[in-house]
């Protein structure tokens, strides 16, 4: 038997050697007696140990080996040293109760396996149930993130067209602006001109008053009713020139605040957008985490794990849970 250490420094040397003294007392070895034998040990330690001396028990009775003869009769036939009928026929009811309880705790173990599987197999169809209807949830969900976000992309191009458009407008009344001051900058200067005109004329009257004076007179007066007649024209022009300017000057205004709304609600939208992209991408990452925690060959993998525990059932092993 090889030298194998259990829990605590039990090995099972001392096991075997604690089974051979409870045999010796005429009693049946068990899990109890050998650890009042040795004192210690736990019973999932002694209890492995325990089977494989009951393994090695029939070669130890039978070494030699013979048909038509038990194996405690051929253990000890021609030797000086024969045991007594009565050490004998102990030694093989012994056998045959360890034969029997070895089978008895195979078959169980069997059973239990067996059960185990099934369990392991229907709370494995559940979690890929539930594995798949998780990914049909996932997959609507992305579905309506995208639309979602196609809404909003649609959105964003629409406010995009209406920006221009009002970049455009704006362009259009600051140009028609540039044109009126520049109307308005040509009638300053067609005005300047006239009072240089009214000057010239007003020296050239002067000049005739002090010639022929009646003559000067009258004509006096007819140019300052031209002149009247001129300044009431250019109060008008400047009043209406002032009126375009306050208008275009308000609807510049306007369009300069329609822009800015329009500028920040396209932040706002955009702003959206990025959250949406953020949920669609933590989603496709859940989503690709639960494919990769329960895959197909993990499936496949329970039909093998079923073959191995059979092949082992006998040397009754641990149970061990499925990993999910």
């Amino acid at each position: 038997m090889n030298s194998v250490r259990g829990a605590r420094g039990v090995q099972l040397e001392d096991v075997c050697a604690a089974a051979d003294a409870v045999l010796e007392r005429g009693e049946r070895p068990t899990i109890e007696r050998i650890r009042l034998q040795l004192g210690r040990g736990s019973p999932n330690t002694v209890g492995p140990m325990l089977d494989s001396w009951y393994a090695t028990l029939g070669k130890r009775l039978n070494p030699i080996g013979g048909a038509g003869s038990s194996g405690a009769e051929q253990a000890f036939e021609g030797s000086p040293d024969q045991l007594p009928p009565q050490v004998l026929r102990a030694a093989k009811t012994l056998w045959a109760r360890a034969e029997q309880l070895a089978g008895d705790r195979a078959q169980t173990a069997i059973a239990g396996q067996k059960l185990e599987l099934m369990q392991q197999a229907t709370e494995l169809q559940a979690e890929r149930e539930q594995f798949e209807a998780e990914k049909q949830r996932f997959a609507e969900r992305a579905s309506a993130l995208e639309a979602a976000m196609f809404a909003k992309d649609q959105q964003i191009l629409q406010l995009g067209r209406q920006l221009e458009e009002l970049k455009h407008m704006l362009q259009a009344k600051t140009e028609e602006a540039e044109l009126l001051r520049s109307d308005l900058s040509k009638q300053r200067i067609a005005m300047d001109a006239m009072r240089q005109f009214t000057q010239v004329k007003d020296e050239e009257h002067r000049k005739e008053r002090e010639r022929i004076e009646e003559r000067a007179t009258a004509q006096e007066r007819r140019l300052l009713s031209e002149i009247d007649r001129a300044r009431q024209t250019t109060k008008w022009t400047e009043a209406q020139l002032e009126a375009q300017q306050k208008q275009a000057a308000k609807q510049l205004l306007e369009s300069e605040e329609r822009a800015k709304a329009l500028d920040d609600k396209l932040l706002s939208t955009q702003e959206e957008k990025a959250a949406l992209v953020k949920d669609l991408l933590k989603a496709k990452d859940l989503l690709q985490k639960l494919q990769a925690e329960v895959s197909p060959t993990q499936v496949g993998e329970a039909p093998l794990r079923a073959l191995k525990l059979r092949a082992k059932a006998p040397a009754i092993p641990r149970k061990t849970r499925l990993k999910r």
